[in-house]
């Protein structure tokens, strides 16, 4: 399991100032990073005036607890098993990467009045609708990979693999976009084993709406999926799409590397 930029980024930080680093001191450092979700969180804070209260239930939890090493980094007890905590959610949904949101969800789940944090956590640990306003002036070269729309020859494979790799709700919707106009299907093969695919489907004359993506986890140190996203977001532009709405991003940081982006508040009705 390895470490996302950002999780690393804090704890680098945090390490700085703090020895043990504790779970107050991760969450102080967590909120001065430029993330949306982390701007969510302090926003959130700030509206409902909790975050000193936030603070001293974290200061709570971290009395007379024990060091732990973690890498280089000297944490506190309940720091580490958070950090335990956001490995095992990371693997129960088959990612290899580890997030600053997978640690602070074990965090607040430790804490004796988590209750008081259910907005929190909800922000934290929840998937997102993410919008990305079209044309993007500056946006990174795609790497040059060998992708392509599918078609309904390589359905069957493509079902295939999706199943093998991911899930059987994320098979139903390709097998659907497969088969519908309004809906793309891209691929990237790895030598000529499938590696990885994504998908993007018209939601109006303005918006196109992006996913599901995946890439197979014994190829996801490549540049797959970036490619992927990028090969949609300007195959979407050039079919005149203004917007690009990323449905249920769950690795935002993955995002938000490679795009501007906001928080989407999904319509009603």
């Amino acid at each position: 399991m390895k470490d996302s930029k950002r999780l690393v980024r804090i704890l680098d930080e945090a390490h700085q100032s703090a020895s043990p680093i504790t779970c107050s001191a991760f969450l102080g450092f967590y909120l001065k990073d430029s993330g949306i979700i982390q701007k969510a969180v302090h926003d959130y804070l700030v509206q409902t005036n909790t975050e000193v209260a936030l603070m001293d239930s974290l200061n709570r939890l971290d009395e007379r607890s024990n060091v732990t090493l973690y890498n280089s980094y000297l944490l506190s007890d309940n720091l580490y098993k958070a950090i335990e905590f956001g490995a095992a959610r990371a693997e129960k949904f088959n990612q290899v990467i580890m997030t600053d949101a997978h640690v602070l969800e074990g965090i607040l789940s430790f804490l004796p009045d988590t209750d008081k944090w259910l907005d929190i956590l909800q922000l934290t640990s929840s998937t997102h609708d993410l919008l990305v306003t079209l044309p993007i002036s500056r946006v990174p070269m795609t790497p040059v990979t060998d992708i392509k729309a599918a078609s309904l020859i390589d359905k069957k494979e493509i079902l295939d693999f999706v199943k093998e790799h991911f899930s059987l709700r994320w098979t139903e919707q390709v097998q659907r976009l497969l088969i519908e106009d309004n809906g793309i299907v891209l691929i990237v093969r790895e030598e000529s084993r499938l590696a990885g695919f994504c998908c993007y489907q018209k939601q109006n004359a303005k918006r196109a709406v992006f996913g599901p993506m995946g890439v197979r986890k014994d190829s996801r140190d490549s540049s797959y999926g970036r490619s992927l996203l990028l090969s949609a977001l300007h195959d979407a532009t050039e079919n005149g799409f203004r917007e690009l709405l990323i449905s249920e991003a769950g690795p935002i940081e993955f995002y938000e590397r490679v795009l501007p982006l906001q928080l989407h508040t999904k319509e009603k009705g």
